[in-house]
């Protein structure tokens, strides 16, 4: 059934999201500054969420989220990136003889979450209550859009000032190649753009990508809300897997004491070390998302099950575009949607290989230990 969606509910999705982004997906902060920036210029937010069983099955959604490095979207408005390209996808759509009529969010975070959401509130169209990755990913060819086989093509990219262009592939599928066009038009619009694509119908996301997830990004939100106010002496995610479904599990507590991080072709590279309190020392590699973590030289897990901080002081989940030095965490991990492994384990491991090689990590993906 149709969801009105109030001011705190995307309060709550926006923090959230950013719990399961997996330390992508932009920084909260954004997401917050755009309600704000909304709220100022057009009163309190209507926005209309549906579930997928209420789309049109004739009619198209599509994603729509900010593309370069996350430390160079801090702090500016993103609202024009965003509904420039989506309006540019709308009129590419109309000329395929598609109706796109519905937002989706790309994958989970802060910001890229928030940011359809922004676009169904303009343009007064629904959202639909799902996303493409169930987590954020580093690239567009590991979007389980892409793992479970939907078309990229076309994609549309845009900046606040409406220079926009229109991507066709050769090959509609080929997000790798999706990517290396879009991050250079990314450079060239100064590491920061909005990008839309992956029409999909109902039919489509109801097999391929994670459903309801903005749901669970906002049932997540609303229990940090309750952590906040309860103060309880647990790991955030050991209280988060008490009091939701969501299979979680804190991993340590400890001081943030080394974070090292590159920006290069659009990216940010890194690895963050903690000093947990149980005397071990945790290290995350990261790109954009963080993909590894390891407990004293031992890997605990990789992506894509999702690897979080929480910001024990600032009572925030964190990303990390906003992780510093100095900072007292907990670190959790939680279990990612099971369509990623609908392909099996063996292919799912060619898909983040790369990105495993980019951060040093020789190895196969570690799984959520059940």
């Amino acid at each position: 059934m149709a969801k009105k969606l109030t001011k705190q509910d995307c309060i709550n999705v926006i923090y959230g999201a950013t719990v399961l982004g997996a330390g992508g997906g932009g920084s909260p902060e954004c997401g917050i500054d755009m309600l704000e920036n909304y709220i100022k210029a057009h009163g309190d937010i209507e926005l209309e969420m549906i579930s997928t069983s209420e789309m049109d099955p004739t009619a198209y959604a599509a994603v729509t989220a900010g593309m370069g490095s996350p430390v160079a979207l801090k702090g500016k408005d993103f609202t024009m990136y965003g509904v420039n390209s989506y309006n540019a996808l709308v009129d590419a759509a109309a000329k395929m003889g598609r109706k796109l009529s519905y937002a989706i969010p790309v994958e989970m975070g802060g910001f890229n979450t928030f940011v359809p959401m922004l676009i169904a509130a303009m343009n007064k169209i629904p959202l639909v209550d799902c996303d493409g990755a169930a987590r954020a990913v580093p690239a567009l060819d590991t979007l389980l859009l892409h793992v479970n086989g939907l078309d990229t093509s076309p994609l549309a990219m845009a900046d606040n000032k409406n220079n926009r262009l229109i991507i066709e592939l050769g090959d509609p599928r080929d997000a790798a190649e999706g990517e290396v066009i879009g991050r250079n038009i990314c450079v060239a619009f100064d590491m920061m753009a909005g990008l839309s694509g992956w029409m999909v119908t109902k039919e489509q996301i109801e097999a391929a990508i994670g459903n309801g997830t903005v749901t669970r990004a906002m049932m997540v939100g609303e229990c940090l809300d309750k952590y906040k106010k309860e103060k309880p002496a647990v790991n955030f995610y050991d209280y988060l897997a008490a009091n939701s479904e969501l299979k979680a599990k804190g991993i340590c507590r400890g001081k943030i004491t080394k974070v090292d991080v590159k920006v290069k072709g659009g990216f940010d590279y890194g690895t963050a070390v903690i000093a947990g309190e149980d005397g071990c020392t945790y290290e995350v590699l990261l790109q954009n998302e963080n993909l590894v973590m390891f407990k004293d030289g031992e890997v605990v897990m990789t992506a894509p099950d999702i690897i979080s901080f929480y910001d024990i002081e600032a009572q925030i989940p964190l990303t990390n575009a906003d992780t510093v030095e100095g900072q007292y965490v907990d670190i959790g991990i939680i279990e990612v949607d099971e369509r990623w492994w609908k392909q099996g384990e063996d292919y799912i491991n060619e898909i983040w290989k790369p990105y495993f090689t980019n951060v040093d990590y020789a190895g196969k993906i570690v799984r959520y230990p059940n």
